[in-house]
């Protein structure tokens, strides 16, 4: 008996929910046909939808193309994508089971909404929708007083934006890395500059070298040719001495032979002296 009336009430429902998606179809066609394209009705993506707790149960929260929306529980959930600035996830750590999600709108005087109890195992798919819909989003480890943080953000938003904005939020690895990745960008313009006016000195310098080394060449052309010239005229004078010093070498000798031929032959007195003088050099 309790089973026929199980499967009797899970059927009356299933078909009062039909009766009201039918009700309620018609009447957004009206609507749309009445209003001539003025009001659009929008439809959530089921599969993109995550369970959350927007108030004090548990809810399945689905986006639309512009909202995120809970219309099947009461207080209905709505948040316009479009006055969302910023989405923080808190309690980001993988031992637990479960984090939260705070909604920060673009107006600073309207309170943030907090979003409870997202499993954990979702994180990846609400970044991805998140992601897709151009919403900048930042994760910490732990909860935030939101009502401080927007007090001191509503005294001056100007001031917050110029110190950095929403920054802070990131964690201290992503903030550390983003700012080394500007100091390497920085560094490698400043190189290229270098490298350029190194490369345009270079070229001078190039320039400068490869003038020089012409100069220097034309210098040994010259000279090989000088040497050559002054090889071939020193050639010629050895020649002309060697055959001047052989016919000098040959009068010498005849003169010589003349010489011998024309001196008398010595006689013995003269020798020991037979003259006076001869006698004087004895006495002495």
């Amino acid at each position: 008996m309790h089973d026929r009336d199980d499967l009797a009430s899970e059927q009356a429902e299933r078909e009062l929910r039909n009766r009201l998606t039918t009700a309620f179809k018609t009447f957004t066609e009206k609507v749309e046909a009445i209003s001539k394209g003025d009001v659009d009705f929008d439809t959530p993506f089921r599969d993109l939808g995550f369970p959350g707790v927007p108030f004090r149960s548990t809810a399945i929260l689905q986006p639309t193309s512009t909202c995120l929306v809970n219309l099947s529980e009461w207080p209905p959930f709505v948040i316009t994508l479009d006055e969302v600035e910023l989405v923080h996830f808190e309690r980001v750590q993988f031992h637990i089971k479960n984090f939260d999600m705070v909604f920060v709108f673009k107006d600073y005087h309207r309170k943030p909404v907090l979003v409870t109890a997202i499993p954990m195992n979702l994180l990846e798919h609400v970044k991805s929708w998140l992601d897709n819909s151009d919403i900048y989003f930042t994760e910490g480890i732990q909860s935030l007083n939101w009502v401080k943080i927007m007090k001191t953000v509503g005294e001056d938003p100007k001031e917050f934006l110029r110190e950095g904005g929403w920054q802070f939020l990131e964690p201290e690895d992503n903030a550390t890395a983003a700012a080394e990745e500007d100091e390497e960008d920085d560094d490698e313009y400043k190189g290229s500059e270098s490298e350029d006016a190194g490369s345009g000195s270079g070229s001078d310098s190039d320039d400068d070298s490869g003038d020089s080394e012409v100069d220097e060449e034309e210098e040994d052309d010259d000279a090989s040719n000088e040497d050559l010239s002054s090889g071939e005229e020193s050639g010629k004078d050895w020649d002309e001495l060697e055959a001047e010093a052989a016919k000098a070498d040959r009068q010498k000798a005849m003169e010589e032979e003349q010489e011998s031929s024309r001196m008398p032959a010595k006689r013995p007195n003269q020798r020991f002296g037979g003259s006076g003088g001869g006698a004087k050099r004895m006495r002495r």
